[in-house]
C-alpha cells in the first residue's frame, strides 16, 4: 500500500439531507425540470421516500462524483 495514502486527515462531513425536486434543485443549482430528467434517467443518486417524494443526500451525491 502506498505509505502517503496511509496519513491522510480525516474530515468530518455531517450528512444532510435535501428532500423534493426544488431543494435538490437548489443545492445542484440546477433547474427543477433539469433535475427531474437527470433524477428519472438515474444519473442523480436519490431514491424517493415513503411517500414518493426524492431525497438526496449530500454524502451520496459526493461519492457519485467519485466514481
Amino acid at each position: 500500500m502506498d505509505s502517503s495514502l496511509m496519513h491522510q486527515p480525516t474530515v468530518t462531513v455531517p450528512i444532510v439531507f435535501y428532500r423534493g425536486v426544488k431543494a435538490i434543485a437548489k443545492f445542484l443549482e440546477m433547474h427543477p425540470d433539469s433535475v427531474r430528467k437527470l433524477l428519472r434517467e438515474g444519473s442523480i443518486p436519490a431514491k424517493r421516500d415513503e411517500t414518493g417524494r426524492w431525497v438526496l443526500t449530500n454524502i451520496d451525491y459526493y461519492r457519485s462524483l467519485q466514481s
